[in-house]
């Protein structure tokens, strides 16, 4: 199964994340505009430097065009590294360089006819306004990128950085081989099931409880990614390897009757995925409402730059709505039309 994924890390952010994937055995392409980010580490295998890159100090239109510069020599790294069936891109929404080249990448790679999903972090309500503008904006354009997997939220809201990137990583690694590592005469989960999990359109959740209690793997989901689950009870596929006396009825209960379940069990813990569900309205719309709370001062601070930062045309939690009832059906654009559209 380690084969069958592989990460492009963007940023600084991304390239923490990338760096505890890499230790797991993942392959890992990081990908940044500034050197000194990527001198710092040390033992990462493969590195891609973008010409001209000086950092992008949380300019996502910076970063936008240094990818768009470079594409050509940026889907060759990819093809030559990491090549894979199915990229997961790892980015911070709230920074420079991953914020502005994340969801640009993502839509441009699968325009080529890769199965690409995301790997993407919030700020915490601490951080700074920039990084909740950007997030805004970030957000806006990754929830309208249609054909893409599963997106994974690791909310800084919830701790400390560094845990919440080892928990995620740990989780998701172990979701990743169960078909390996759990049999059971009662059902198995196949590789060719964990890859259509990950492949489902929308938010998705991951997390494992060593507890063999519903409640419990129930109470880890909720607290894995985002303070709480959009009420709507959407979610495409549940996907676990239960432990103990957790079961399968108690988490749809708890989250939704999904279109399919796939289950195993083990003797040690439960890990549970969920995708396919409704990206997180009420996270979101906290983070809109930093951005609008201050939009005064950010419009007088940046009049100077000529500096925007905020759009008033835009509704950014339309951009949330599910796709019921919309014509889905793509129309054929050039790359040129998807470059355009994130400038």
């Amino acid at each position: 199964m380690k084969r069958k994924i592989s990460f492009v890390a963007v940023g600084q952010a991304g390239g923490n994340i990338g760096r505890l994937f890499e230790k797991e055995g993942y392959a890992v392409l990081y990908i940044n505009t500034s050197k000194e980010d990527l001198d710092t580490l040390t033992d990462a295998k493969f590195k891609y430097h973008i010409p001209q890159g000086e950092g992008c100090n949380k300019d996502r239109r910076k970063a936008k065009q240094l990818i768009i510069d470079d594409f050509d020599n940026i889907a060759a790294e990819i093809d030559s590294k990491v090549k894979s069936e199915m990229l997961f891109v790892i980015f911070a929404a709230g920074g420079g360089t991953g914020s502005g080249a994340g969801p640009m990448l993502m839509d441009l790679l699968i325009d080529e006819g890769r199965t690409v999903g995301a790997v993407t972090i919030l700020p915490s309500s601490e951080e700074s306004v920039k990084s909740h503008i950007n997030s805004y904006e970030c957000f806006t354009e990754l929830t309208k990128i249609s054909g893409s997997g599963a997106c994974f939220i690791i909310d800084n809201e919830n701790g400390d950085k560094l845990e919440l990137n080892a928990a995620f990583v740990n989780s998701f690694d172990d979701f990743l081989v169960i078909p390996e590592k759990h049999k059971s005469i009662k059902g198995n989960i196949d590789k060719a099931e964990i890859m259509e999990t990950l492949r489902a359109h929308g938010m998705s959740v991951i997390a494992r409880s060593k507890s063999g209690e519903s409640a419990d793997i129930i109470k880890a989901m909720k607290e894995s990614a985002l303070a709480s689950l959009e009420p709507d009870r959407a979610v495409k596929y549940i996907a676990a390897s239960l432990a103990g006396n957790a079961r399968m009825i108690d988490l749809e209960r708890a989250f939704g009757t999904p279109i399919d379940t796939f289950q195993t069990f083990n003797e040690e813990k439960t890990i549970c995925c969920m995708s396919g569900l409704t990206y997180p309205q009420t996270r979101l719309e906290a983070v809109y409402n930093k951005v609008a709370e201050n939009e005064e001062l950010i419009r007088q601070n940046l009049a100077a730059t000529q500096e925007t930062g905020l759009k008033r045309d835009v509704n950014f939690l339309t951009a949330l709505e599910p796709a019921k009832g919309r014509n889905t059906e793509k129309k054929p654009q050039s790359r040129r039309d998807i470059m355009s559209k994130y400038l």
